[in-house]
């Protein structure tokens, strides 16, 4: 594997008390009897990954899922420790985010985080209106959450982000705006609001399928609305889905969108790592979704032994995926335009100059006349130092945009 000195780790617990009808994530409504065990197994991992890569530092560490927060106090400790020991580092990732679900929140929980170097909760809120909640099975109460939101905020001095979601079932637009009216009143400093996703395959799919009235149209107007709020509220927004007060964007989050190099480990995780000597290209791989497979692998691993850590890729539980450069000049272009701020003409230059592409990223958004079409119709922000963004209007249309780029 190419080598990448500093990269961003993505850790998946894939245990939850029970999966939410519109969650297509990789997920088991189990975990108490295994985590110990598959909490080793990360750790055993992300060594393997470090050496293989020649991980000098982790910029990032977040801890996803599933729902970390079913983690017992201690194991949240051990797997966090493990995983900052794991590069070698004398220096401690800039930023360790902690996804927690209000439900399985306590306060031994809440200082193992703190005690072992979490910098950022993230809390799934999603709605404080109990009937949205049933209606996708999701495991919390608003009592529960507000119960949650007094702990973090009376105990927990780092970072918070607060996931909202607009269209529920269940939830009319007066009591969407009051549960984001309510979440803003607690101490965040990020708040990431969504709109409802139907994913193919999921309970909440079939349910409409079968007959169920959801409208798009009012989820996204809910949406619009929620924004508004958040922005008065004194949050920037600089993602499609996210907003910060200043200085506290989301750096995990940004090295995806950045195409910077991320290591992804547990089962169901996603890693990337890129080259740009030569013809750009990346090797993409996901993590067996087989958790004892997956475990009983990495638990068979002993990762100070040079064997261990030489062995060949092909045997590791994960299948792989060889990316080419029109690929990744495409996902570059993509995942750069959800953000406000944009690309780079340098980055883009220093990247794709030699892909089949002479680098010129004025003419490449340009082509057909696509660029000036969103300016003309107020959806981009001014070109200046090279850089091209759409603006808060146009990131709305960003699917037709990139449709239409490809």
């Amino acid at each position: 594997m190419d080598s990448s000195p500093e990269c961003s780790l993505y850790v998946h617990i894939p245990f939850c008390a029970s999966k939410c009808d519109y969650c297509d994530f990789f997920s088991l409504a189990k975990g108490s009897s295994v985590a110990p065990g598959y909490v080793r197994a990360l750790v055993n991992e992300a060594r393997w990954y470090a050496s293989a890569c020649s991980v000098e530092r982790w910029k990032t560490i977040y801890i996803g899922g599933g729902t970390p927060s079913l983690l017992e106090p201690e194991s949240i400790e051990s797997l966090i420790q493990g995983l900052v020991e794991a590069s070698g580092s004398r220096f401690p990732p800039g930023e360790i985010t902690l996804e927690v679900n209000p439900q399985s929140l306590t306060e031994g929980k809440l200082t193992a985080a703190k005690n072992s170097g979490v910098t950022r909760l993230s809390m799934g809120i999603q709605s404080l209106c109990d009937n949205a909640l049933k209606s996708v099975h999701r495991n919390c109460s608003s009592k529960k959450a507000l119960e949650a939101l007094e702990l973090v905020n009376s105990k927990w001095n780092g970072s918070l982000n607060l996931d909202v979601m607009a269209g529920l079932p269940g939830q009319s637009r007066d009591e969407y705006l009051n549960s984001v009216e309510k979440i803003l009143s607690w101490n965040a400093d990020h708040i990431s609001l969504y709109t409802l996703t139907i994913e193919d395959g999921t309970p909440l799919a079939r349910r409409i399928e079968h007959g169920e009235f959801w409208d798009e149209d009012e989820a996204d107007a809910q949406w619009m609305l929620g924004r508004d709020l958040v922005e008065k509220a004194g949050f920037k927004q600089y993602e499609v889905s996210n907003f910060a007060k200043k200085g506290f964007e989301s750096r995990h989050n940004l090295a995806y969108w950045r195409q910077e190099n991320y290591i992804g480990i547990g089962a169901g995780a996603t890693g990337t790592v890129y080259s740009f000597d030569g013809e750009p290209h990346a090797l993409r791989w996901t993590d067996t979704t087989d958790i004892s497979r997956y475990t009983d692998f990495w638990l068979s691993t002993d990762t100070a032994s040079e064997r261990d850590m030489t062995r060949d890729e092909k045997d590791l539980p994960r299948d792989v995926e060889n990316l080419d450069a029109e690929t990744l000049e495409f996902e570059f272009l993509m995942m750069a335009l959800r953000t406000l701020e944009g690309v780079s003409e340098d980055e883009y230059r220093r990247r794709y100059t030699r892909a089949g592409w002479n680098g010129n990223l004025s003419e490449r958004l340009g082509e057909n006349g696509l660029w000036k079409k969103y300016t003309d119709k107020g959806m981009t922000t001014p070109v200046k130092d090279g850089r091209y963004a759409l603006n808060k209007k146009g990131i709305l249309f960003l699917n037709s945009f990139l449709r239409e780029l490809i």
